[in-house]
Protein backbone atom coordinates (compact mmCIF):
# COMPACT_ATOMS: atom_id res chain seq x y z
CA UNK A 1 0.00 0.00 0.00
CA UNK A 2 1.26 3.30 -0.73
CA UNK A 3 1.76 5.55 2.31
CA UNK A 4 -1.21 8.75 1.75
CA UNK A 5 -2.29 7.31 -1.54
CA UNK A 6 -5.79 7.65 -0.33
CA UNK A 7 -5.81 11.29 0.69
CA UNK A 8 -3.20 12.87 -1.97
CA UNK A 9 -5.96 11.31 -4.39
CA UNK A 10 -8.47 13.16 -2.24
CA UNK A 11 -6.74 16.14 -2.54
CA UNK A 12 -5.73 16.06 -6.27
CA UNK A 13 -9.66 15.12 -7.13
CA UNK A 14 -11.15 18.53 -5.15
CA UNK A 15 -7.96 20.73 -6.46
CA UNK A 16 -8.94 19.91 -9.68
CA UNK A 17 -12.75 21.05 -8.77
CA UNK A 18 -14.58 18.39 -8.86
CA UNK A 19 -17.19 19.01 -5.98
CA UNK A 20 -18.93 15.20 -5.65
CA UNK A 21 -16.91 12.87 -3.61
CA UNK A 22 -17.92 9.85 -1.64
CA UNK A 23 -15.39 8.40 0.70
CA UNK A 24 -16.13 4.92 1.97
CA UNK A 25 -13.89 2.09 3.87
CA UNK A 26 -13.88 1.10 7.31
CA UNK A 27 -15.01 2.98 10.35
CA UNK A 28 -12.28 5.66 12.66
CA UNK A 29 -9.92 6.02 9.36
CA UNK A 30 -11.11 10.00 9.33
CA UNK A 31 -13.39 10.18 6.50
CA UNK A 32 -15.85 12.77 8.00
CA UNK A 33 -12.41 14.77 10.09
CA UNK A 34 -11.20 14.96 6.40
CA UNK A 35 -14.69 15.91 4.83
CA UNK A 36 -15.33 18.46 7.15
CA UNK A 37 -12.04 20.45 7.40
CA UNK A 38 -9.74 19.82 3.56
CA UNK A 39 -10.27 22.54 1.24
CA UNK A 40 -12.99 24.22 3.43
CA UNK A 41 -12.26 27.93 2.42
CA UNK A 42 -15.71 29.35 3.22
CA UNK A 43 -16.10 28.68 6.40
CA UNK A 44 -17.65 25.65 8.81
CA UNK A 45 -19.41 23.00 6.85
CA UNK A 46 -22.34 21.97 7.71
CA UNK A 47 -23.58 18.02 8.81
CA UNK A 48 -25.69 15.64 8.30
CA UNK A 49 -25.65 12.23 10.06
CA UNK A 50 -28.12 9.92 8.30
CA UNK A 51 -30.29 7.25 9.95
CA UNK A 52 -33.94 6.05 9.35
CA UNK A 53 -35.44 8.35 11.22
CA UNK A 54 -33.70 11.60 9.41
CA UNK A 55 -36.59 13.88 7.82
CA UNK A 56 -36.78 16.63 5.20
CA UNK A 57 -37.33 18.83 7.87
CA UNK A 58 -33.79 17.80 9.00
CA UNK A 59 -31.85 18.42 6.10
CA UNK A 60 -33.86 21.66 4.41
CA UNK A 61 -35.35 23.34 7.18
CA UNK A 62 -38.99 23.67 9.37
CA UNK A 63 -40.92 26.18 10.84
CA UNK A 64 -39.96 27.14 14.35
CA UNK A 65 -42.70 29.31 16.42
CA UNK A 66 -41.13 32.33 17.97
CA UNK A 67 -43.55 33.46 19.99
CA UNK A 68 -47.15 35.13 20.29
CA UNK A 69 -48.26 32.65 18.32
CA UNK A 70 -45.93 33.28 14.91
CA UNK A 71 -44.18 31.26 13.60
CA UNK A 72 -40.99 31.59 11.48
CA UNK A 73 -39.00 29.17 8.81
CA UNK A 74 -35.25 27.96 10.04
CA UNK A 75 -33.33 26.97 7.14
CA UNK A 76 -31.60 23.80 7.65
CA UNK A 77 -27.80 22.59 6.80
CA UNK A 78 -28.37 21.82 2.93
CA UNK A 79 -29.71 24.97 2.67
CA UNK A 80 -27.58 26.99 4.99
CA UNK A 81 -24.11 25.22 2.65
CA UNK A 82 -25.90 26.12 -0.48
CA UNK A 83 -26.03 29.63 0.71
CA UNK A 84 -22.28 29.36 1.72
CA UNK A 85 -21.72 27.95 -1.20
CA UNK A 86 -20.59 31.22 -3.53
CA UNK A 87 -17.26 30.80 -0.91
CA UNK A 88 -16.99 27.65 -1.08
CA UNK A 89 -19.79 26.08 1.24
CA UNK A 90 -19.46 22.36 1.79
CA UNK A 91 -21.78 19.61 3.33
CA UNK A 92 -20.64 16.35 4.82
CA UNK A 93 -23.43 13.73 4.81
CA UNK A 94 -22.38 10.95 6.96
CA UNK A 95 -23.51 7.20 7.25
CA UNK A 96 -25.76 8.21 3.68
CA UNK A 97 -26.15 4.28 3.23
CA UNK A 98 -28.61 4.47 6.28
CA UNK A 99 -30.98 7.36 4.56
CA UNK A 100 -34.22 6.25 3.45
CA UNK A 101 -37.49 7.76 2.08
CA UNK A 102 -38.42 11.21 2.02
CA UNK A 103 -34.57 11.88 3.45
CA UNK A 104 -33.39 9.81 0.37
CA UNK A 105 -35.52 11.79 -2.04
CA UNK A 106 -34.51 15.14 -0.62
CA UNK A 107 -30.88 14.22 -0.79
CA UNK A 108 -31.55 13.63 -4.02
CA UNK A 109 -32.32 17.31 -4.31
CA UNK A 110 -29.59 18.64 -2.55
CA UNK A 111 -27.13 16.56 -3.90
CA UNK A 112 -28.00 17.57 -7.60
CA UNK A 113 -25.72 19.45 -10.29
CA UNK A 114 -25.84 22.89 -10.02
CA UNK A 115 -27.49 23.31 -13.40
CA UNK A 116 -30.65 21.66 -11.93
CA UNK A 117 -30.57 21.79 -8.30
CA UNK A 118 -33.30 24.61 -6.83
CA UNK A 119 -35.02 24.77 -4.01
CA UNK A 120 -38.19 27.21 -2.84
CA UNK A 121 -38.21 28.65 1.02
CA UNK A 122 -41.88 28.25 1.79
CA UNK A 123 -41.80 31.55 4.17
CA UNK A 124 -40.71 34.00 1.50
CA UNK A 125 -40.90 32.31 -1.99
CA UNK A 126 -37.24 33.20 -2.53
CA UNK A 127 -35.60 30.36 -5.32
CA UNK A 128 -32.67 29.10 -3.81
CA UNK A 129 -29.78 27.78 -5.64
CA UNK A 130 -26.37 26.01 -4.59
CA UNK A 131 -23.18 28.75 -4.92
CA UNK A 132 -20.70 27.70 -7.56
CA UNK A 133 -18.40 26.55 -5.02
CA UNK A 134 -20.74 24.52 -3.47
CA UNK A 135 -18.99 21.03 -2.61
CA UNK A 136 -20.88 17.66 -1.21
CA UNK A 137 -18.70 14.99 0.13
CA UNK A 138 -20.69 11.76 1.40
CA UNK A 139 -18.66 8.95 3.61
CA UNK A 140 -19.98 5.44 4.14
CA UNK A 141 -18.88 2.41 6.46
CA UNK A 142 -19.46 0.41 3.67
CA UNK A 143 -17.02 -1.57 1.08
CA UNK A 144 -19.88 -2.81 -1.36
CA UNK A 145 -21.35 0.46 -2.85
CA UNK A 146 -23.77 -1.46 -4.52
CA UNK A 147 -26.00 -1.14 -0.96
CA UNK A 148 -26.29 2.71 -2.02
CA UNK A 149 -29.07 3.41 -4.11
CA UNK A 150 -28.01 4.36 -7.61
CA UNK A 151 -29.49 7.24 -8.46
CA UNK A 152 -27.64 8.85 -5.85
CA UNK A 153 -24.26 6.89 -6.40
CA UNK A 154 -24.75 8.55 -10.30
CA UNK A 155 -24.64 11.72 -8.21
CA UNK A 156 -21.05 11.03 -6.87
CA UNK A 157 -18.86 10.12 -10.39
CA UNK A 158 -15.73 9.71 -7.70
CA UNK A 159 -15.40 7.30 -4.87
CA UNK A 160 -12.25 7.02 -3.24
CA UNK A 161 -11.91 4.21 -0.74
CA UNK A 162 -9.93 5.48 2.69
CA UNK A 163 -8.15 2.95 4.22
CA UNK A 164 -5.62 4.67 6.59
CA UNK A 165 -6.08 7.42 8.87
CA UNK A 166 -5.57 11.00 7.66
CA UNK A 167 -1.90 12.08 8.85
CA UNK A 168 -3.58 15.25 10.47
CA UNK A 169 -6.07 13.00 12.20
CA UNK A 170 -2.73 10.94 13.68
CA UNK A 171 -0.76 13.62 14.44
CA UNK A 172 -3.74 15.36 17.32
CA UNK A 173 -3.00 11.74 19.63
CA UNK A 174 0.66 11.66 21.93
CA UNK A 175 3.34 10.87 20.59
CA UNK A 176 3.90 7.57 21.38
CA UNK A 177 0.71 6.77 19.99
CA UNK A 178 0.98 8.03 16.53
CA UNK A 179 2.80 4.94 15.45
CA UNK A 180 0.56 2.07 17.21
CA UNK A 181 -2.59 3.85 16.14
CA UNK A 182 -1.33 3.96 12.57
CA UNK A 183 -0.25 0.47 11.76
CA UNK A 184 -3.64 -0.78 14.08
CA UNK A 185 -5.66 1.17 12.08
CA UNK A 186 -4.05 -0.82 8.64
CA UNK A 187 -4.34 -4.09 10.13
CA UNK A 188 -7.00 -6.97 9.75
CA UNK A 189 -10.55 -6.31 10.78
CA UNK A 190 -10.93 -8.20 13.56
CA UNK A 191 -7.41 -6.44 15.01
CA UNK A 192 -7.92 -2.86 13.68
CA UNK A 193 -8.77 -0.02 16.25
CA UNK A 194 -10.40 3.03 15.13
CA UNK A 195 -8.73 6.61 16.03
CA UNK A 196 -11.43 6.97 17.92
CA UNK A 197 -10.74 4.63 20.82
CA UNK A 198 -7.03 6.12 20.49
CA UNK A 199 -8.35 9.16 20.97
CA UNK A 200 -10.33 8.02 24.14
CA UNK A 201 -7.55 6.43 25.64
CA UNK A 202 -5.22 9.14 25.01
CA UNK A 203 -7.57 10.97 27.49
CA UNK A 204 -8.17 8.64 29.67
CA UNK A 205 -5.02 7.43 30.82
CA UNK A 206 -4.28 10.67 31.86
CA UNK A 207 -6.87 10.40 34.55
CA UNK A 208 -6.52 7.09 35.18
CA UNK A 209 -3.58 5.61 34.32
CA UNK A 210 -2.76 3.55 31.20
CA UNK A 211 -3.39 -0.15 32.10
CA UNK A 212 -7.25 0.42 33.48
CA UNK A 213 -7.73 2.91 30.46
CA UNK A 214 -6.71 0.33 27.99
CA UNK A 215 -9.34 -2.56 29.45
CA UNK A 216 -12.02 0.19 29.36
CA UNK A 217 -11.35 1.05 26.34
CA UNK A 218 -9.79 -1.81 24.39
CA UNK A 219 -10.88 -5.09 26.45
CA UNK A 220 -8.90 -7.05 28.44
CA UNK A 221 -6.73 -9.42 25.72
CA UNK A 222 -6.40 -6.04 23.06
CA UNK A 223 -5.87 -3.90 25.86
CA UNK A 224 -2.89 -5.84 26.84
CA UNK A 225 -1.12 -5.37 23.21
CA UNK A 226 -1.82 -2.06 23.30
CA UNK A 227 0.63 -1.59 26.52
CA UNK A 228 3.12 -4.01 25.14
CA UNK A 229 3.06 -2.29 21.90
CA UNK A 230 3.56 1.08 24.21
CA UNK A 231 6.36 -0.54 26.30
CA UNK A 232 8.48 -2.01 23.52
CA UNK A 233 7.97 1.51 21.93
CA UNK A 234 9.25 3.36 24.83
CA UNK A 235 12.66 0.72 25.00
CA UNK A 236 13.27 1.66 21.49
Amino acid sequence: MEPGKCWKDLSDVIAAGLKRILLYGPPGTGKTYAALRLATSGGPAERLVCTEDLTTAEITGSWMPVGNGRWEWREGPAIRAWRQGGVGGRLVVDEVDRASGDALSTLLAMTDSPESARWRNPETGEWVKPGSEFSVLMTTNLEDLTAIPSALLDRFPVAIRIDQPHPSAVTSLSDDLQTPALNSALGEDVRRISLRRWYAFDGLRRSIGAERAAQLVFGEAQGQDVLDALRVGSLR
